[in-house]
């Protein structure tokens, strides 16, 4: 019987079965099918079954509009998993940037400026820092030569470093938190160190650490100190972490916090563990986010298992380590990537392994032989080194466990698609909710090497129907030793689970013979004009942000935004299906050269993109450059020329000032 004579409530027991994407794509297929992304009940029974925990979720819960949110979860998954952003633009000019939480901090001429690009904001939120440190940091005053670096922003917190030198003395640093939305300087505290700090904080505590003691093994170690916002005073303890930690956040170790826990996680081990048993686990602990949480920090037991040291030699280089919250299940999961030169290969693969971060399954034994002991927690020669010294719980878990498929995600090698160097693939992302890998890389023309072009390059992988099943790619199976190994029993479990995509690039190739002029503005927008090299960058599940220009101190880096949700768009941004370029506009002759390949089009069909008629966008009266011409410059901004005394104000955001980008709803 077809799907369309089936009655609603067998419908919606059948697309329980199916994944968003699958459920987007069967309402495509004809108007009866419609109700299942239109329909408030039905919309809402998916979204809370296949994401309650998603971001789209939360908000149909506040809004009720549960069809809309539906069809925007499905629309950025869509995007993602088919690496075809809906938006591109140059969003500043900037000497030092952070991106977190979908809020853009930058500084400009002495300003700090805040944009919500989730938000879709038209103005930011602008603070003086000469007259904000006039306000919090009284010693500031007598200084003209000093440095201000963002460190964090949540909850509407900004927490910065300050650094100054004194005549005759050594520099001296202050971490300073305050808060945007009120007005007010949260704290300011002198640290000793900024040796790799990071900060973190939600509506009631604030933390940061340093990789800054020296332990007896000689290694250095975190320490972490807390501030108590509804209190406003620093926690009398502190955490001495001298257990073996990674020291690149991002790479090596991770820190964040999650439903009132505080988490830190590390792919670094010690290495006496790994020479006894040749099983690595992650080194990882969490505390509660109150104000005796320091002293009740604790470690998984058993330990989270890592990998088996016979799997492969490990190409350092590209690791990548990241956190998050599972939009399906909520549960913390760990991904790491890893260069690996798996079961004898002779080419190393990139693979991306999920892990389940699990506290609950039993209290360890280093939680229970701190808890209550605040007198000795702080200090390393009052505790005993079984106390201080998870890796040494690890030797007793020598059986590394078995693989779950669902968490094993192949990424490329050299057998199957041209791999780049890791300086030419400077930002790497991972997309749990989507199963896509996606780098950002710099692809210049064969003819001029020097000449940057960045690219986005991805692969996504979706389950096999169940009368696939069983059906392998052959052309998916790497050249193996001859003994048919775990690896390879593995490998072909994932790839009986899933069928693999093509790795794609985006944007298209221009053509030579034909160039199209839309696309070689879009590759404009992409690498600004006068901006080349120091490529660094952040994303989340729903945008990433890179830049790209001088290394400098004190020089001007381009921010180039690129949105994957439909829901975020700029003021201004052009439609690419509708652009035109100007007459005036002067070609960009030499992104042209060296091509060989022809692409008809930098537009993926609807049914990939998943880009429909549902938002409403902002067009400026004149049609603008949508790249900036070479030469020019942002002007100044009002705050210049206007002498206000408070250190805070709002206004316009001065994207509009840089030329406009590219959208590619329709």
């Amino acid at each position: 019987m077809s799907l369309v004579k089936l009655p609603y409530e067998l419908v919606s027991f059948i697309i329980e079965y199916l994944d968003l994407l699958d459920v987007g794509n069967l309402s495509l297929t004809c108007k009866r099918m419609q109700y299942l992304t239109l329909e408030y009940c039905i919309a809402k029974r998916i979204l809370e079954t296949k994401a309650p925990y998603s971001l789209e979720a939360s908000s149909a819960r506040l809004t009720q509009r549960w069809p809309q949110q539906l069809r925007r979860l499905i629309k950025r998954q869509a995007a993602t998993s088919s690496v075809s952003p809906y938006l591109v633009r140059v969003v500043a000019h900037a000497e030092t940037w952070l991106y977190e939480n979908g809020i853009l901090c930058y500084i400009r001429k002495r300003e700090i400026r805040i944009l919500d690009l989730h938000g879709s904001a038209t103005q930011e939120t602008v603070i003086n820092i000469r007259s904000l440190l006039h306000v919090a940091l009284p010693e500031s005053r007598m200084t003209r030569r000093y440095k201000v670096r963002v460190l964090h922003y949540a909850h509407d917190i900004v927490s910065c470093l300050y650094t100054h030198a004194k005549p005759n003395q050594e520099q001296v640093s202050w971490l300073l938190a305050f808060n945007v939305c009120t007005g007010q300087v949260v704290t300011v505290r002198q640290v000793a160190s900024t040796t790799k700090i990071f900060v973190r904080n939600d509506n009631n505590f604030l933390y940061y650490g340093t990789n800054s003691e020296i332990g007896r093994d000689l290694y250095r170690y975190w320490v972490i100190w807390g501030f108590d916002l509804s209190a406003r005073r620093w926690l009398s303890d502190k955490l001495e972490i001298q257990d073996v930690m990674g020291v690149d956040v991002g790479s090596t170790v991770c820190f964040e916090i999650f439903d009132g826990w505080f988490y830190g996680i590390s792919n670094q081990a010690a290495l006496e563990v790994e020479e006894v048993d040749w099983i690595s686990h992650y080194t990882c602990f969490r505390f509660p986010v109150t104000r005796e949480g320091l002293q009740k920090w604790e470690s998984p037991n058993p330990p989270i298992f890592r990998r088996n040291q016979h799997e492969g030699v490990i190409d350092d280089r590209w690791y990548l380590l990241r956190m998050f919250k599972d939009e399906s299940t909520g549960q913390l999961k760990v991904v790491e990537s890893r260069k690996e030169w798996l079961a004898g290969r002779i080419w190393p693969r990139r693979t991306y392994y999920t892990t389940v971060v699990n506290f609950d399954e039993a209290t360890s034994d280093v939680a229970r032989a701190t808890n209550g002991r605040a007198s000795s927690f702080g200090s390393p020669s009052a505790a005993s080194p079984e106390t201080m010294n998870p890796k040494l719980q690890h030797t007793e878990y020598t059986a590394p466990p078995s693989r779950d498929p669902h968490f094993v995600h192949p990424g490329d090698d050299n057998a199957s698609s041209l791999m780049f160097a890791i300086s030419k693939s400077p930002i790497r992302c991972y997309y749990s909710a989507c199963q896509t890998f996606l780098d950002v890389v710099d692809d210049p023309t064969s003819t001029d090497p020097n000449d940057q072009r960045i690219r986005f390059r991805g692969s996504s992988r979706r389950p096999r129907g169940t009368s696939s099943l069983g059906q392998r790619d052959e052309r998916q199976i790497s050249p193996v030793a001859q003994d048919y190994s775990a690896q390879d029993a593995l490998d072909q479990e994932v790839n009986d689970l899933y069928r693999h995509k093509d790795v794609v690039s985006w944007p298209a190739e221009p053509d030579i013979s034909n160039p199209d002029p839309v696309l070689l503005d879009l590759y404009a927008v992409l690498n600004p004009d006068g901006f080349t090299g120091n490529i660094r960058g952040a994303w989340d599940e729903r945008s990433l942000v890179y830049s790209t220009g001088s290394d400098s101190p004190g020089g001007i880096n381009a921010l180039v935004f690129v949105s994957w949700d439909p829901s975020i768009h700029l003021d201004g941004t052009l439609s690419y299906s509708d652009y035109r370029p100007s007459l005036s506009v002067p070609p960009v002759e030499h992104i042209m050269e060296g091509h060989s390949d022809v692409s008809d089009s930098g537009i993926i069909p609807f049914q990939e993109k998943g880009k429909g008629k549902e938002f409403t966008w902002s067009y400026p009266s004149k049609s603008p450059s949508p790249f900036l011409r070479a030469g020019s410059t942002d002007s100044t901004s009002s705050s210049e020329t206007n002498q206000d005394s408070r250190w805070k104000k709002v206004e316009p955001a001065l994207y509009h000032q840089l030329g406009s980008g590219f959208h590619f709803a329709r």
